[in-house]
C-alpha cells in the first residue's frame, strides 16, 4: 500500500513590519495675552474689544491683511462661537453697533 503524501508545511509568514509613525504636527494651543484694559476675570468686554479691533483692521488694511490675524486669533479664543455667529449675522444685516 502506498504511503500517503505528507501535509504540505505551512510557511511561516514573517510579519510584515509596522509604518513609521508619521510625525505629528505640533499643535499649541494658547489664549490672548493679557491686556491690562481688561484685569477682571470676566473677559466679555475684553472679547468685544478684540472682535471690533480684528474687523476694524480689516477694514483699515483690507480683507487679506495678516497683520489682522492675531485679532482674529485672540477673538476666537476668547469669545463663545454663539457671541461671534450673532456678531457675524449683525454685521452681515448692518445692525453691528460695534465702529471701525
Amino acid at each position: 500500500e502506498p504511503e500517503p503524501e505528507p501535509e504540505p508545511r505551512e510557511r511561516k509568514r514573517e510579519p510584515e513590519p509596522e509604518p513609521e509613525p508619521e510625525a505629528a504636527a505640533e499643535i499649541k494651543i494658547e489664549t490672548a495675552p493679557f491686556d491690562p484694559r481688561f484685569p477682571q476675570q470676566n473677559q466679555a468686554k475684553h472679547c468685544y474689544t478684540r472682535y471690533n479691533e480684528f474687523h476694524k483692521c480689516k477694514a483699515q488694511q483690507g480683507e487679506d491683511a495678516e497683520e489682522c490675524e492675531k485679532y482674529a486669533k485672540y477673538y476666537r479664543s476668547l469669545c463663545p462661537t454663539e457671541w461671534v455667529e450673532k456678531w457675524n449675522e449683525e454685521r452681515e444685516n448692518g445692525t453691528w453697533p460695534g465702529r471701525y
